[in-house]
């Protein structure tokens, strides 16, 4: 199993955004995928979980360690962004689905982090 490491690097300087994590998963439809990510109290973060097929929808919900619901909602386009805040820094939850019209189909996910301090 090889180790992932978190990319950091700014995408545009002037809203000082911030990589977290990035990577193409591949999910079958219906299925789940979670993700513990430590976040940080101050700044505002976005998911984003995008898939390149039509008829798909997908899922992004943000859990404490706990699973106390933070952010989320039900299912939206194939492009879905969750932006969000923590209520304290911790060990955070994130889960990622789709579903289609293809019961048995994978199908590739890009999902991203990013992060910025929040800007008032």
């Amino acid at each position: 199993m090889e180790s992932l490491q978190a990319q950091v690097l700014e995408i545009n300087p002037n809203v000082q955004w911030k990589y977290v994590r990035s990577q193409q998963l591949e999910l079958k439809n219906q299925s789940t995928y979670q993700y513990e990510f430590p976040a940080e109290r101050g700044y505002d973060y976005i998911f984003s979980a995008i898939i390149n097929e039509s008829g798909i929808e997908t899922y992004v919900k943000v859990f404490d360690i706990q699973m106390k619901p933070i952010a989320g909602e039900g299912y939206k386009s194939k492009t879905n962004q969750l932006q969000f805040r923590v209520p304290s820094s911790g060990t955070y939850i994130v889960t990622i689905a789709y579903k289609g019209p293809d019961e048995n189909k994978t199908t590739p996910i890009d999902f991203t982090l990013i992060r910025r301090p929040i800007v008032e």
